[in-house]
């Protein structure tokens, strides 16, 4: 199933027709899911249709009033949930960001100096969003480090980041919810402070509709089972979707003897620690032969863009 998976993702033809359901109001995940017979999203599933969406949602955020105001009026709550968890030198790290958007209306109101990461798994939202956060963000306090990433296996040392966030990111993973969580654990030192959706707190409509799209579910039970814990949960106000009721899920990850504060290689191996050193246009890892391409200064680090080069390396 894998290879001819992957057949179709690289046929144009195929791709153009995505686009076309897309621009035509169709779900290209629920497409997708029958296509392929999977009964869940998996992470090829979520990169296509992410990425035949890139630019839309700035679009429309510059196009659109209404969607100018709500998506503004969301990313204060959200701001404001967020704040009371940073301090000066902290890094934050967003998964799944898409097009930088909502981080960088966050963001741009942070008076501290912080370290900012973001990735996503599809390559075209962030180089979409870099000009976006270039745009937003006046604050030069702030650093920006994005990549490209699968949040199964995040290529960050383990316990590295102090503070770590996403904005309806882990929604489409149901049934990888654990998996996930397992690797915001071992990256995050200090705070997962996840905006995700709440089962509990929705409608029977929105119920319904979770379960059909594969949307995540129990957290909080999930993060438990995981070793954390469970500091706060406050469902929010602004909802960009009423089918799609949020909160903010404040967790802290369970702990262990691991600290990397000061590291000169940011970058690992994708869900591991073995770090990888910038060489011209590639990062390296001398441990594994492993190389791994960086595209208009965008690493690209997910296993399946993995170049086996030992002979670099003797």
């Amino acid at each position: 199933m894998d290879a001819y998976y992957w057949n179709k993702r690289l046929n144009p033809f195929w791709l153009n027709s995505i686009r076309q359901l897309y621009n035509s109001g169709g779900n290209i995940t629920e497409f997708l899911r029958e296509e392929f017979d999977e009964s869940s999203n998996s992470s090829e599933i979520i990169e296509i249709a992410y990425d035949a969406q890139a630019g839309n949602v700035f679009s429309e955020y510059t196009t659109i009033p209404k969607e100018t105001e709500l998506i503004n009026s969301n990313a204060e709550e959200l701001y404001s949930h967020l704040i009371p968890h940073l301090f000066q030198g902290c890094s934050l790290m967003d998964v799944g960001t898409g097009e930088l958007l909502t981080l960088s209306l966050i963001c741009k109101n942070i008076d501290i100096p912080i370290d900012v990461l973001a990735f996503d798994i599809s390559w075209s939202r962030l180089y979409k969003g870099r000009k976006i956060w270039d745009q937003n963000i006046p604050n030069q306090n702030l650093t920006l480090s994005s990549f490209v990433a699968d949040m199964k296996k995040i290529p960050l040392r383990s316990k590295s980041i102090d503070i770590t966030t996403s904005m309806l990111a882990l929604e489409p993973n149901g049934r990888n919810l654990e998996i996930l969580l397992k690797e915001l654990f071992r990256v995050t030192k200090g705070k997962c402070v996840l905006f995700e959706p709440s089962y509990k707190h929705n409608s029977d409509e929105g119920k319904k509709r979770m379960d059909r799209l594969g949307y995540i579910k129990d957290i909080e039970e999930t993060a438990e089972n995981l070793g954390g814990r469970i500091i706060d949960v406050i469902p929010l106000k602004k909802v960009l979707n009423p089918l799609n009721l949020p909160a903010c899920f404040v967790i802290e990850p369970s702990r262990n003897d691991i600290t990397n504060e000061h590291n000169a290689d940011r970058f690992t191996v994708p869900g591991t620690d073995f770090p990888l050193t910038l060489d011209e246009e590639f990062l390296t890892s001398t441990d594994t032969g492993l190389v791994f391409p960086i595209l208009k200064e965008i690493p690209i680090l997910k296993e399946d863009a993995a170049i086996l080069a030992t002979s670099l390396f003797e």
